[in-house]
């Protein structure tokens, strides 16, 4: 019963954040080039021919909407308004009566206005779902996931307000990345290893995973010479920042992409030891190294799926457009864009690897010198 209660209060106070969260941003939106609104009625589209001016170009088709809605940010707030949104075949989103979105207009020279829905208003909800997920963690979890959940905030923190700012400014991408996960593994280790006297061994253990893949990251981007703009977005990116060094961002996604998984490892390998130890003071420190490696193997081919997983999962829209081109296999193993890929998830698996000898070894070593201390 005790455990109903605890989830819904959770839910309880998500909800009272969701409407918070809700008034304050619609209140405060200040946003000159768009407005949100409220659907009140949606009428049926209709599909307009545009002739362009040059013959050799293709015409493009658009579909056109008319709506009534209701403005609810800017000084026009709470007024109807009916205008004729637009936009082109096969995108944008579904409009639903009922639900609010975001409005925005083109002025062009002849006088016309021309609208259209550009996304729907979701800030509401990410921020009361996020919430809740939260909540649950904590009521479930108690402090562990409370001190798990603020060195998880510090880790987006470090890399939003810090690492990611600095990089625009034209530092190193891989100094700062070893700065940040040097700095993420750090609080992380504080907020969730039990034991201060092993938080060292998980730290060595895990930093020295992330350099072991960083290392055999580098140097398969020297072999295999890629430049760092196969990436989604890449190609924008420098020629939005010309001096950004294209190849360290690459290696800095490495760095920052393959720390949650080996923190992971290291952790729980850490976290097996100490148990071994609690149980029995005097365990053999041959059989203690065995006993880590044993976990570290065990938990080895789970993480693996899990890393190589995500990373196909952020790229699925690309592979899936360059499979439907009809590329053979050596064409796609040839892709840079596929070839930075399996970078990123070949050097966070070798990461993994070492991580799991290093954390056992400087476990061992340092239970050794307490052994030998006492």
């Amino acid at each position: 019963m005790k455990f109903f209660m605890k989830i819904f209060i959770a839910l309880l106070i998500s909800i009272g954040f969701y409407f918070a969260v809700d008034y304050l941003a619609v209140k405060n939106w200040n946003n000159n080039e768009s407005l949100i609104v409220k659907v009140i009625e949606a009428g049926p589209e209709s599909v307009a021919k545009h002739e362009n001016i040059n013959e050799d170009e293709d015409n493009y088709e658009t579909l056109e909407r008319t709506l009534t809605l209701q403005i609810l940010s800017g000084s026009h707030n709470k007024e109807l308004m009916t205008v004729k949104t637009v936009r082109l075949a096969g995108s944008g989103l579904e409009v639903i009566p009922g639900r609010r979105y975001l409005l925005v207009w083109d002025m062009f020279d002849d006088g016309r206005t021309q609208y259209s829905i550009s996304d729907a208003f979701r800030v509401s909800h990410v921020a009361g779902f996020v919430m809740g997920v939260c909540l649950i963690l904590i009521a479930l979890t108690g402090t562990r996931g409370l001190l798990a959940l603020l060195g998880l905030g510090a880790s987006i923190a470090v890399l939003i307000f810090t690492m990611i700012p600095l990089i625009t400014q034209g530092w190193s991408p891989v100094w700062l990345a070893m700065a940040s996960v040097f700095i993420i593994s750090t609080v992380t280790i504080l907020c969730v290893v039990r034991h201060f006297r092993y938080m060292l061994v998980a730290l060595l253990g895990s930093l020295g995973g992330v350099l072991c893949g960083f290392l055999s990251g580098a140097l398969m981007v020297y072999i295999w010479q890629l430049s760092g703009l196969a990436g989604e977005g890449a190609a924008l990116l420098a020629s939005t920042i010309p001096e950004l060094n294209m190849r360290g961002l690459l290696l800095a996604s490495v760095l920052i992409g393959s720390i949650g998984a080996v923190l992971d490892v290291g952790v729980s390998v850490t976290a097996s030891m100490s148990e071994f130890v609690d149980y029995d003071e005097n365990i053999p420190l041959d059989r203690l190294l065995l006993a880590g490696l044993n976990v570290g193997s065990e938990v080895l081919g789970s993480m693996i799926n899990t890393l190589i997983l995500a990373y196909m999962g952020s790229s699925l829209p690309m592979a899936v457009l360059i499979c439907s081109a009809g590329v053979e296999l050596s064409g796609v193993l040839n892709d840079p864009y596929i070839a930075q890929e399996i970078v990123q998830g070949v050097a966070g698996t070798l990461g993994l690897l070492f991580t799991i000898p290093a954390t056992a070894f400087c476990f061992v070593f340092q239970e050794g010198l307490r052994r030998h201390n006492d």
